[in-house]
């Protein structure tokens, strides 16, 4: 038997050649990689942005990646968020365009355990809303919104630390209600939540006029609603109109019912914000929600969200300046709409706000931990673990345990950073937060808000801004006065 002995040249040539093989195996595989890859993500293109992952570019839109990553940090931690050295600053509009005036030369500081962030919603009612911080959870309805399991999370995330939360434009949830201490129900124009059963559960009513987001458009759903949801309108689509409520008789009805709660209104932020107040304040409101352009709402038509409106910022100062002119001091103003954080609560706080309400910031929050669920190339997007739509069986179980942690921790963090501004104002109460606190950034910022600027230059400017404005109510109140007169005299001489 005869051994077969390989050269050296051989060995060489065959290794070249197994080595030339594999290659070729592993760029084929590359290539086929890649044009399944390709072809995948070519698919995700053409899809709804809001079932797959492409919805994180969008998100990355409204929202960086060092807001989501300090949020998450809160959520985590349930302490005041904490970055690498050095600070960013972005030529972003309104509240980003705006700093704190720091404390100086103050002989004591206050301890951060004896500043107070309680805040009174609705104070002239005879049931107003206290709540241990002015921030409340954003109304955000079941089925047409969120799932009934964020639903339920965030109602324990409201009693733990404190605060309310609030019905959306959903129709009730009976789990909500059993676990939030305090509780809003939003009247809608949807076909729900009018009876006098639910009204009698709520600790306030809220009346939707309308939302930043959306404006005071007609929304319609048929398509992935919840079961239950399915069952209750048997196969019809969901619809809320835009259709104006007959807002006296409205007022009476829900004082007749629960006379002593606070009654509110929620309307989208204009640019004839002191039109909409004239009218509004003739009837017996206890609280206005002002809803800025920023706000955000799932179902929105993109040309409206990103079209339409005016700044939270702005609408805010406005409606405080016009309030104080007009001596209105028992009406609850809250502000709604892009707020990431306490920097962005404690702001429009000094605007004129005396709550903020939240939403985005929150699902972010309850996220942590989660969102693994999704990686790398899941067909759905992470909010999927939140809002309602059915999209798919498939879904990944939301944990409204972890959830919940994760929520009340970002609540903790955003307390122990409000009271660490207030410390460095040296403030001892929330409500003391006014605009001489306050620098903006930019001169084109400084008269819209009535801010002061850095160099101290817009103190004129912002007389002469008060100015047209005190000329500019004195013209209407004369006009006013000149049609009582003209009416009076027609009486007299027709009579």
């Amino acid at each position: 038997m005869t051994s077969f002995n390989m050269t050296p040249g051989l060995v060489v040539l065959i290794t070249f050649l197994t080595m030339l093989a594999v290659l070729g195996v592993l760029l084929l595989g590359m290539w086929w990689m890649i044009r399944r890859l390709s072809g995948f993500l070519e698919h995700l293109a053409g899809t709804d942005p809001r079932i797959n992952l492409f919805e994180v570019f969008f998100a990355l839109k409204a929202w960086s990646w060092r807001e989501i990553l300090l949020t998450l940090e809160r959520s985590a931690k349930g302490k005041r968020a904490e970055h690498p050295m050095g600070s960013v600053v972005r030529n972003t509009p309104w509240l980003d365009r705006l700093a704190f005036d720091p404390a100086t030369l103050k002989p004591h500081l206050p301890g951060l355990k004896d500043i107070s962030l309680k805040v009174r919603i609705g104070p002239r009612a005879k049931k107003p809303l206290t709540l241990e911080l002015p921030v409340l959870i954003a109304p955000m309805g079941y089925g047409v919104g969120l799932s009934a399991g964020a639903k339920t999370a965030l109602a324990q995330i409201s009693t733990i630390v404190g605060t309310v939360t609030s019905s959306g434009e959903g129709p009730y949830l009976p789990e909500e209600r059993a676990y939030a201490l305090k509780w809003i129900l939003q009247w809608s124009q949807g076909p729900w939540n009018h009876q006098k059963e639910v009204i009698l559960l709520a600790d306030m009513v809220e009346i939707h006029l309308g939302q930043g987001a959306e404006a005071n458009i007609r929304i319609s759903r048929r398509k992935n609603l919840p079961r239950r949801i399915r069952r209750m309108v048997q196969g019809h689509s969901v619809v809320i109109h835009a259709k104006m409520p007959p807002l006296p008789r409205l007022f009476s009805y829900l004082k007749r019912i629960n006379p002593d709660i606070p009654i509110g209104v929620k309307l989208p932020a204009t640019n004839h914000i002191e039109k909409d107040l004239t009218i509004l304040t003739k009837w017996p409101i206890d609280a206005l929600t002002v809803d800025g352009q920023e706000a955000a709402s799932q179902n929105s038509p993109t040309v409206i969200s990103d079209h339409f409106g005016i700044s939270t910022a702005w609408a805010i100062a406005r409606s405080r300046a016009w309030l104080r002119r007009h001596h209105i001091q028992d009406l609850s103003l809250i502000a709604s709409g892009g707020i990431k954080g306490a920097a962005d609560i404690a702001k429009l706080i000094a605007l004129g706000a005396d709550a903020v309400a939240v939403g985005s910031p929150l699902l972010i929050a309850m996220s942590h931990g989660q969102l693994s669920k999704f990686m790398p190339l899941s067909p759905l997007g992470p909010s999927k673990l939140v809002f309602a739509d059915n999209y798919s069986p498939t879904a990944p179980d939301f944990d409204v345990g972890q959830a919940v942690h994760h929520g009340v921790n970002w609540f903790l963090a955003t307390k122990d950073e409000l009271r660490t501004i207030l410390q460095a104002l040296a403030l001892h109460d929330v409500q003391s937060l006014s605009p001489r606190f306050l620098i903006a950034n930019t001169e084109d910022v400084a008269p819209l808000l009535a801010l002061s600027s850095l160099g101290d230059i817009s103190p004129v400017l912002t007389s002469l801004t008060q100015l047209v404005e005190g000329y500019r109510e004195l013209n209407l109140c004369l006009h006013s006065q000149y049609d009582l007169l003209q009416a009076q005299k027609g009486r007299i001489f027709g009579a």
